[in-house]
């Protein structure tokens, strides 16, 4: 998949269609829905981030770990999360 085609499915709102919630108007995907975006499988991902070294910022809301779109859009195009005004001071 490549970066451009990952960004598509962020804009879309993740590989499944079937959603209940206007997904377009959302700041955030799953872990898993990440994973999926980054070509990974969801235990790695769950295995990178238990090790703080998931490529991007992982919120924990409640019980769930979310990954915000722009940090994911973000990596896909500079290829790392970094030095960005996403970042703080």
């Amino acid at each position: 998949m490549t970066a451009s085609e990952a960004i598509e499915i962020l804009k879309l709102g993740g590989a499944s269609s079937t959603r209940q919630v206007d997904v377009n108007t959302c700041a955030t995907v799953s872990l898993v829905e990440a994973a999926r975006v980054l070509g990974i499988h969801r235990s790695t991902a769950w295995d990178l981030h238990k090790r703080g070294e998931f490529p991007v910022p992982v919120l924990q809301v409640g019980h769930g770990l979310r990954v915000a779109k722009i940090h994911l859009e973000r990596f896909l195009l500079e290829g790392e999360y970094g030095s960005s005004s996403l970042e703080g001071p």
